[in-house]
């Protein structure tokens, strides 16, 4: 033909299509909805990276995910929104800042002062902060960015003060003392989601407390010996006879013979691990402090926020945890006390920002009552409100709203939002007075108030000393800047909120919430919260508590849990393990020396780098090849099996740029071959259809049902697979050869006008199903089938991203045609595999007879003897009545469910030769499937090994026995 606008180029250029196509779908404003728009909505918020993150490759997964829901409803018709924004990240953006600042000026944030830090943090957010937002357009995410967000933007941040009055006014936020995870480096206390847990080295570490007036004693073990000086008790359980005597004793603590430590009894107990005594610190662990407060003990902290032994370590006072554990572990030695020591590995709780070692602390910090929110969020899961995908994690809730513990939202940070709490300088002195007289003593603070101390003096005092009813009552909570107002009478807390609350505001913050904006009625609830299972907690469950609460509803429909990326060995991707891929690199490529030399970039510990840098040259000889956003894309969809993980490798990814190569080469080959003029819309000619087409067209259908299928109920992978089937499978591999003689010089016109119409038809349907998946080139090939932009833009739609997504059409679905395809299906393949299997050359053309007594399957073959002749490479293809046929002495002979095969082989091959050939093939495989058997027969392999070792050693055992029985019915043809 001669129309270059039909012809696509020799190769597909990704970096050029995704810059091209991305920039028109923004101008044409395809990303964004109308919220005037009466039509069905769909709502997916971003859930909002770190201001200070890069795109990796659990973004991607996300990201790919989402944006195939989002434009899967675009093209469904709906008013879709997909809302964007970034998070603040109170401490990770904050370190940095801070890391930047003592690298290029040798200064901590105290030298600047808050005021000027966080002017500088600001000025790094916007310089900085918006790496990932490219990032996340490269990969494709068709969000709309007019309405991007940022949780610390004016529109957040009045949304986070009006919760938090609201909050506060309603009793759910309180000022208490609890305990806490506590980072000594950065000095804040965080949320669990900052804390990791690393296996190391350990010991358990056992000595005794005597029992007072009784010559026994109960031997406890601790992997800390330091909190041993904050301990207040032992616990055993209640039904362990071993120590039932013991209950309610006093023990004798060595280095405070004053202090009671008793011995109390508790179900926590395990009363089969070690001595079943558990040394009790209420203040520094977290089942400790829930014990303690069954049983009202003293609760003791050992520790300063430097984590060195405070004034209550006695002797060890001013020593850091390390010097003091090995200092108590030695007095308790030399006290006799000492009763064992055994080496093990445990998790250790690690700050993921400092990277030191966590310590469960008592502190007085801001919370949020748990119980009250949970009940309502759980209430949404349990009533169907909102689902979660996959649905065995509804349990795994429920078991965490059920024991949820009340959330401490303050940090001691400068970067995030400061907690709007507002202390009365004019209430102060009154309840300074009050502490007192409900001590019956001269308080500190009371002293410091008769000495005439300044009134930040005073209030310093106070809120270490004065119990939480008291500091409240000189506390207000208020959305605007009272000091701003009254400067001499209120001062402003100085901790700022958890970043998970501000987060938890998402679903309707971003709509101008508390506002009743157009864009809130419109768009909340959402359709789909799409994350990973690793935040359901942190994340998940804060925006469902938030939203029951704030907006009565909850805040999507559907929770879908997405798996977890892993590298191709199954370890999670981490750059301390130097097996890590960015997205960017498998989008655009990389070259070996430039992924060797980023790795070295990475904290891989310095005796496992050589390790992993001879590991990369191995799995990446030649670099990381480019794959474009949509071969990643796909790869990722394909591998989504809900409750999989995905393990990732770059050869999977190869292989699937490799078929949308084959997509760009078939199209490109089928537009080539297409006659000249214009194409035929399919309804003209669905009287002129023959088989092949008719096949195509049905198994189109088939395709189109499980697209659907798959994605309303987020089975990812198989919208991909079906696809991959459809295309290479059915369309390349059967139809595009079929068609080609439907197209040749030979052919009628109506002939060539009837498969030009089915070929552009099939395309057009199957860049459309392609597209949520790979928008890119999905666009591109889209745009230049002919006829096609034609017959959009009457309906006004320009773009593969706003046409409709193909719906299965029953009066194409033709299984009469599947079936009688099937047959020269059938045949071809019988006839390549037999061809194969009797040894003759690839490209040999035989003669073939087929044995059919089926008159209805004989016609069927009629009708394609050119096309079986070509695709099977025949020099003849006979068709024979089976009962007056004589096949041949030597002959391969092969059958199927209506027809038999032969294939004359003298003089065709060296029959001694290959004889020869199958008889040693034979024997081969006997020993390997002897090998196999032995192996499976052995009881120790089946019951130690792992089931999928066990399962693949299964099915090659099988797969051998099969190939045994091929090559001996061969080899019986020719004997």
């Amino acid at each position: 033909m001669s129309d270059d606008n039909r012809l696509l180029d020799k190769a597909y250029d990704p970096t050029e299509a995704e810059n091209r196509w991305y920039n028109e779908w923004q101008q044409a404003g395809i990303f964004s909805p109308d919220n005037t728009s009466k039509e069905e909505t769909y709502v997916i918020m971003m859930p909002p990276p770190n201001v200070t993150g890069s795109l990796h490759m659990g973004h991607a997964l996300t990201i790919t995910i989402q944006d195939m829901l989002i434009r899967y409803h675009r093209m469904l018709g709906k008013n879709t929104l997909y809302l964007p924004g970034t998070d603040h990240a109170g401490i990770a953006t904050q370190t940095v800042v801070e890391r930047e600042l003592m690298r290029t000026e040798k200064k901590t944030r105290h030298d600047l002062g808050r005021d000027a830090f966080l002017e500088r943090v600001w000025d790094w957010k916007e310089k900085n902060g918006n790496t990932i937002l490219k990032q996340l357009r490269t990969i494709g995410a068709s969000a709309d960015w007019d309405r991007l967000r940022f949780t610390m933007d004016d529109q957040c941040s009045k949304a986070v003060k009006e919760a938090f009055v609201r909050m506060w006014n309603d009793d759910l936020i309180y000022r208490g003392e609890r305990l806490v995870n506590w980072d000594p480096k950065t000095q804040t206390a965080l949320s669990d989601e900052e804390v990791e847990h690393e296996e190391h080295d350990g010991e358990m570490w056992r000595f005794a407390y005597p029992v007072k007036g009784q010559d026994k004693e109960l031997v406890v073990a601790t992997t800390r010996p330091e909190t041993m000086l904050g301990d207040t008790a032992v616990a055993v359980h209640p039904e362990d006879e071993r120590y039932q005597d013991l209950v309610g004793q006093e023990l004798a603590h060595p280095f405070f013979p004053e202090r009671k430590v008793v011995v109390v009894a508790d179900d926590y107990v395990d009363r089969e691990f070690g001595t079943g005594a558990v040394k009790i610190t209420p203040a520094h662990d977290p089942n400790d402090f829930e014990i303690g407060q069954r049983h009202n003990l003293p609760m003791i902290n050992i520790l300063t926020l430097e984590a060195k032994i405070n004034e209550n370590g006695g002797d060890f006072q001013g020593q850091d945890r390390y010097e003091a554990r090995k200092n108590v572990k030695q007095a308790i030695e030399d006290a006799g006390l000492f009763r064992g020591t055994e080496a093990i590995k445990h998790n250790v709780s690690i700050s993921q920002r400092s990277g030191v070692v966590v310590e469960p602390m008592l502190s007085r910090q801001y919370f949020v009552k748990g119980k009250p929110l949970a009940d309502k969020a759980m209430a949404a899961i349990n009533s169907q409100e909102t689902r979660i995908i996959p649905e065995s994690w509804t349990k795994t809730w429920n078991h965490f709203m059920t024991n949820i513990r009340d959330w401490c939202i303050s940090r001691q940070l400068w970067w995030g939002h400061r907690i709007p709490v507002f202390y009365d300088l004019n209430k102060l002195q009154a309840a300074i007075e009050e502490d007192a007289a409900n001590k019956g003593i001269a308080t500190e603070a009371l002293n410091a108030l008769k000495a005439g101390e300044s009134s930040q003096t005073l209030l310093q005092i106070a809120l270490t000393s004065l119990s939480d009813d008291l500091v409240r009552s000189f506390s207000v909570a208020s959305t605007e800047d009272l000091v701003a107002t009254h400067p001499d009478q209120y001062v402003q807390e100085e901790d700022v909120l958890d970043t998970w609350f501000s987060s938890g505001l998402w679903p309707f913050s971003t709509l101008g919430w508390p506002e009743n904006t157009d864009d809130l009625k419109t768009f909340y609830p959402g359709a789909v919260l799409e994350t990973g299972f690793d935040i359901l907690f942190f994340w998940v469950a804060r925006m469902v508590m938030m939203g029951t609460y704030f907006m009565g509803d909850s805040p999507f429909k559907d929770v879908y849990l997405h798996a977890m990326v892993r590298d191709s060995q199954g370890r999670k991707m981490s750059k301390s393990l130097g097996n890590t891929i960015d997205p960017l690199d498998v989008i655009g490529g990389i070259t070996l020396d430039d992924l060797v030399s980023k790795t070295e970039t990475y904290p891989v510990p310095e005796k496992l780098l050589p390790k992993v840098i001879k590991g990369l040259k191995k799995e990446y000889p030649d670099g990381i090849p480019s794959s474009g956003a949509d071969g990643l894309r796909f790869t990722l969809a394909s591998l989504s099996g809900q409750g999989r993980d995905i393990k990732l490798s770059i050869p999977r990814v190869a292989g699937y740029r490799a078929f949308l190569n084959k997509i760009w080469n078939a199209t490109r080959f089928a537009l080539m071959r297409l006659p000249e003029g214009p194409v035929a819309n399919l309804n003209e000619v669905r009287d002129d259809l023959n088989l092949a087409d008719r096949w195509i067209l049905s198994q189109l259908q088939e395709a189109i049902a499980k697209a659907n299928h798959g994605m309303s109920h987020y089975r990812f992978d198989e919208v991909a697979n079906t696809i991959y089937h459809f295309f290479w499978n059915d369309f390349c591999d059967w139809y595009i050869e079929l068609s080609k003689s439907s197209l040749s010089d030979e052919a009628s016109e109506k002939q060539k006008q009837t498969t030009a119409s089915v070929l552009v038809h099939v395309l057009d349907e199957s860049m459309r199903l392609l597209h949520p998946i790979c928008p890119f080139q999905s666009e591109e090939i889209w745009q230049k089938l002919p006829g096609i932009k034609e017959h959009w833009a009457a309906q006004n739609i320009h773009f593969c991203a706003r046409a409709p997504y193909p719906q299965k059409d029953d009066t194409l679905a033709d299984s009469d045609a599947v079936t009688q395809m099937q047959w020269v299906q059938n045949a071809i393949t019988l006839i390549r595999n037999t061809r194969q299997e009797s040894g003759l050359p690839a490209q040999k053309k035989v003669p073939v007879h087929l044995l059919v007594s089926n008159e209805k399957v004989k016609g069927v073959f009629q009708d394609f003897h050119t096309e079986m002749m070509r695709l099977a490479l025949l020099t003849e293809l006979h068709l024979e009545d089976p009962k007056s046929f004589e096949t041949p002495k030597y002959a391969a002979t092969n059958a199927s469910e209506n027809f038999d095969l032969v294939i004359p082989l003298e003089g065709l091959i060296d029959l001694d030769a290959e004889r020869s050939r199958l008889q040693k093939e034979i024997e081969k495989v006997q020993k390997e499937a002897l090998g196999l058997g032995k192996r499976l027969g052995n009881e120790k392999f089946v019951a130690q090994a792992p089931p999928e070792v066990v399962a693949q050693a299964q099915q090659q055992h099988q797969l051998l026995e099969e190939k045994r029985s091929r090559l001996e019915a061969s080899l019986a043809r020719l004997s």
